[in-house]
């Protein structure tokens, strides 16, 4: 509908605005040279089916879909058309110089204001030196940002009111906006300088772990969150890391995929196991590592087809079975592994390994590949039915990520 047709005429709201409060809508009818009605009249040009409708507003609404011609809509998009005339920086202004906090939530909480917009309101909220859920306001906006953000909301309804959905909000929507945003909420960024609050520990995990999160925040959780950030993918303050010369941070940068050539470098002597199976191979790493570390360099999810050839010819069981687990092996390497007879186990666990492969493993009915199978997110859905219905591997099969996205696909109960 064209909304802008109604300037100059009336409306009749029935019910309550969502979005905007009262006084809010109406000076916004105004600007658009429109005038709100409390009852039905002959100069009535739309009317307007809001929340909250009592009994008189129901029966009236119920009457004028009998007997009115004139078009009745829905508030939600009448409000969100005209959400769009507010003019930021003049709502900005008004705000900074009333310092009306109730009318700043109001705002916070309205759905059809940009993003942009919603973050520098976000900057004029005082938190009155309380954390984030500690008052019925800070409630609210604290529920206003997760609620803006969250995308599957209607099915998370109480995750607004509980600091783990905060932190489950960064896992998986969070971008370097909204990070950024986060932090510089007053109760997280007090946080972050003098340790008080652990409930918000799980939000300072989320934030130290986010692929998106700004160095310059990374930086203030090091001192912390060192173990975690070690953890990180990609990695990032490498440097700043390896220079706390820590045995257990080592421990786990030698393992982290994202690790440079020349941090592998400097921890390859220390800890040539894990830097054979986890971090980025090249040549020369490859043929320094190959003759005592030939199994941990199986596993390497870098491995180069001509590499995997060369421990492929090597003969040896415990470097082919890892070689026949590894998802980035070969199609030409699995072949010879399967047609040995053995290794099935491994081979049963590989996400690579053809359907018609995982099926011939299926029909065997050794405990360990079914097992294998029942876990494998490439196990065909006929296959882990029937495995679903051993007790053995039922609880494999139920979290396996492939088989739980069939049932929701194809909405099929399951207790």
């Amino acid at each position: 509908m064209n909304y802008e047709s109604l300037s100059g005429k009336s409306v009749l709201l029935l019910g309550k605005t969502r979005a905007l409060n009262s006084n809010e809508f109406d000076i916004l009818l105004k600007l658009h040279k429109i005038t709100r009605v409390s009852s039905y009249r002959e100069d009535v040009s739309l009317i307007i089916e809001g929340r909250m409708m009592n009994p008189y507003e129901q029966s009236e609404s119920a009457r004028l879909y009998e007997e009115s011609q004139m078009p009745i809509v829905e508030l939600s998009p009448f409000e969100e058309w005209l959400c769009r005339s507010i003019e930021p920086n003049r709502l900005l202004m008004s705000l900074k110089l009333s310092r009306n906090q109730e009318r700043l939530v109001d705002f916070l909480q309205n759905p059809y204001i940009t993003d942009e917009l919603f973050f520098k309101l976000l900057k004029l909220y005082d938190w009155q030196n309380e954390g984030l859920f500690d008052n019925d306001s800070n409630r609210d906006v604290t529920a206003a940002i997760i609620g803006r953000f969250y995308v599957d909301l209607d099915r998370n309804h109480n995750v607004q009111y509980a600091m783990s959905g905060l932190a489950h909000l960064i896992e998986r929507y969070g971008n370097p906006e909204l990070i950024h945003a986060i932090v510089e909420l007053s109760p997280i960024a007090n946080e972050i300088k003098n340790r008080k609050d652990r409930s918000l520990n799980g939000v300072l995990d989320a934030i130290a772990l986010h692929p998106d999160t700004q160095e310059s925040i990374l930086r203030l959780l090091l001192e912390e969150r060192a173990v975690l950030l070690a953890h990180r993918e990609p990695l990032a303050l490498e440097r700043e890391l390896l220079a706390l010369q820590n045995k257990e941070i080592n421990s786990l940068l030698a393992q982290n995929a994202t690790l440079s050539r020349e941090g592998a470098l400097q921890l390859e002597s220390a800890y040539p196991n894990l830097i054979a199976s986890k971090t980025l191979l090249d040549e020369d790493r490859f043929g320094r590592l190959l003759e005592n570390y030939a199994a941990n360099l199986a596993a390497n999810p870098s491995l180069s087809p001509a590499m995997q050839q060369k421990l492929y010819l090597l003969d040896e069981d415990t470097v082919s079975e890892t070689l026949a687990s590894n998802s980035i092996t070969v199609p030409e390497i699995l072949e010879h592994l399967f047609e040995s007879g053995q290794f099935s186990a491994s081979l049963a666990s590989n996400p690579s390994l053809s359907s018609n492969k995982l099926e011939l493993l299926a029909s065997g009915g050794d405990a360990g590949v079914l097992l294998a199978l029942a876990s494998n997110t490439a196990t065909p859905i006929e296959v882990l039915y029937e495995l679903s219905l051993d007790r053995r591997f039922e609880r494999a099969v139920k979290t396996n990520p492939t088989f739980g996205k069939h049932i929701q696909t194809h909405n099929i109960g399951w207790f």
